[in-house]
């Protein structure tokens, strides 16, 4: 006898009643096996993830950004930065013939695109890598570690460059340690950016990736 056409006993709820099985009709939603395994909601757009953090998050700290929202945004970020750049060095040529020209930076085209879009985006950026932080069980406040760390390494230039002889010492010393220090922490937050949602509701909200 084939085993498959063996009829099996329905689930039941606490009331002895048949439970409901739930029913998932819209794509991309992974239909779970067994019992206790979370489901997979569809993964957030290209698009979506734009008018997510540009429009509905744009200074939001608060809750969890998967990874498809996160890497959708960089990806867009990246997009029009390059845009920018060509239409900046395009109007550098129009403005001063050549690039190589002298030209006062607080008036170089390329100079006030870069500082418009980072003045405008930062919000965004910052909100979203905090999101995707907390989707990962760890706090936000892990994207702005860096800059926690200018002003010990100021007091140490300060310190080691108090006599004359030893200022360039000094300042070789600490661009150093700034250069070790930013390539183990690039390294780290790419790991951490890279992992998945965490399955189940964690302190900074529930999973916006499982159900």
């Amino acid at each position: 006898m084939d085993e498959r056409n063996i009829p099996q006993p329905p689930v039941m709820n606490p009331q002895g009643q048949p439970a409901e099985q739930p029913q998932y009709q819209q794509p991309g939603y992974q239909q779970a096996p067994y019992y206790g395994i979370p489901l997979v909601k569809p993964q957030m757009g290209f698009v979506d993830a734009i008018k997510t953090v540009l429009i509905q998050k744009y200074c939001c700290f608060t809750g969890r950004a998967r990874r498809s929202e996160f890497w959708n945004w960089v990806l867009a970020y990246l997009m029009v930065s390059v845009v920018l750049s060509f239409l900046a060095t395009f109007l550098t040529l129009g403005f001063y013939g050549s690039i190589d020209a002298p030209m006062n930076p607080l008036k170089s085209p390329s100079n006030i695109t870069s500082t418009i879009l980072g003045l405008a985006l930062f919000l965004p950026n910052l909100g979203v890598t905090f999101r995707r932080l907390h989707d990962t069980g760890r706090s936000g406040w892990w994207a702005v570690a860096p800059f926690l760390l200018y002003v010990p390494l100021a007091w140490v230039v300060i310190v080691m460059g108090s006599g004359e002889n030893n200022m360039l010492l000094g300042i070789l010393a600490v661009l150093g340690l700034v250069a070790l220090v930013a390539i183990a922490y690039s390294i780290i937050m790419i790991v951490w950016l890279v992992q998945d949602s965490e399955p189940k509701p964690n302190k900074y909200g529930p999973s916006p990736k499982y159900n």
